[in-house]
């Protein structure tokens, strides 16, 4: 048993996989919701190009962050128990 975890992918690739993955679709929400919070905020021209660039930066790093330390988790539940719970 043992053998067929350590034969699958790492999970440190695991990690950076999923935070690369879901930073960009974290990423994208925040283009998408950007420009409507800023709208509603009433800010135009620098201001809202600035605060639509800081709502995808900080979008995409929260669901990143949250994305890793699930990832890891996960990872490190699934070899301290020495299975996993994937359907295959």
């Amino acid at each position: 048993m043992e053998e067929e975890l350590l034969a699958g992918v790492p999970c440190s690739s695991r990690a950076v996989e999923s935070v690369i993955r879901v930073s960009t679709a974290g990423g994208l929400y925040g283009f998408c919701a950007g420009p409507h919070n800023a709208r509603k905020l009433g800010l135009t021209g620098v201001s809202q190009a600035s605060y639509v660039a800081k709502s995808i930066g900080r979008i995409g790093f929260q669901c990143g962050i949250v994305s890793g330390i699930f990832t890891v988790t996960n990872c490190g539940l699934q070899r301290y128990r020495g299975k996993s719970d994937w359907v295959r």
